[in-house]
């Protein structure tokens, strides 16, 4: 049995990621999101490429906490 491959072609991963398509151009261009695969006139990303570079992304966000606040000492007296 193979894995199903879904393929996204520009459009659908600009709007899946919400930037424009010079954005995305751009993000290629520093080598800051994988390249897309050139099927005839279509550049296509597969699905779980772009899912997991968002998941990457976002994990400093997924991971953070509120810093703690120092606790008061307790006063005796």
């Amino acid at each position: 049995m193979s894995a199903r491959i879904s393929l996204l072609e520009k459009s659908a991963v600009t709007q899946r990621l919400g930037i424009c398509e010079r954005t995305l151009e751009n993000l290629v261009k520093a080598q800051k999101f994988p390249r897309g695969l050139k099927l005839g006139k279509n550049i296509v990303w597969d699905e779980v490429a772009v899912e997991k570079w968002l998941a990457n992304a976002l994990e400093p966000q997924l991971n953070w906490s509120p810093p703690q606040r120092p606790r008061k000492s307790a006063r005796f007296g």
